[in-house]
């Protein structure tokens, strides 16, 4: 069985704070749309059953064609969610330097895990997506699987997938819409990083 985990399309810029995720909720763009509708011609010819989104408007947006094209209602798992950047989220690189050094520190000498003031370490993160993974690689049926989440979620899965630490995360770029294929071995019972980061055009 393959994972396509898609990052989301791009997003509209400005103040979509959503109380109940405590983080910007921002809808798609114009480019988004455009980006999303061209993910339905990548997956018309593949075997998909089942397609999940994080808590953000933006993923269900994102694969709405897609699901549409493949008859497929996204369920909504939590654990895609975007890393918790806590109580930085939304503040100047100059406001966390000056209320959190360490954390800044940290954050530039990208030498182990730290973290964010209120929120979540990249291991604490890390482990909602291998969670996920791990739980759904031995899932009945023939058929792939698409996720739809977020650029740190993304590297981290990729960190977790080649066994790298999670602070080499940084390293890794996903683009809006780009497409990281994994797929798990029964044989070897390991996992396999395919491409990352594909576009469609």
């Amino acid at each position: 069985m393959k994972f396509y985990i898609v990052r989301h399309a791009d997003k509209e810029a400005g103040d979509f704070f959503n109380p109940v995720l405590n983080h910007q909720d921002q809808p798609i763009s114009k480019k988004g749309i455009r980006e999303s509708k061209e993910l339905a011609s990548y997956f018309s010819g593949k075997e998909i059953s089942d397609i999940y989104i994080s808590s953000y408007i933006r993923t269900g947006q994102t694969i709405e064609y897609v699901a549409r094209e493949k008859n497929i209602t996204p369920v909504i798992d939590e654990r895609l969610n975007e890393i918790d950047n806590g109580c930085i989220d939304g503040m100047k690189d100059s406001e966390i330097k000056e209320k959190f050094p360490e954390v800044w520190n940290a954050y530039m000498e990208r030498t182990e895990d730290f973290q964010f003031p209120e929120g979540e370490s990249g291991r604490q993160a890390q482990e909602r997506i291998r969670n996920f993974l791990e739980e759904k690689k031995n899932r009945p049926g023939d058929g792939d699987i698409i996720a739809v989440c977020h650029d740190g979620l993304i590297r981290l899965a990729v960190c977790y997938v080649v066994n790298i630490p999670v602070f080499k995360r940084w390293q890794f770029k996903a683009d809006t819409c780009g497409i990281t294929e994994v797929e798990y071995s029964k044989d070897f019972q390991e996992w396999r990083l395919n491409r990352f980061n594909q576009k469609y055009e």
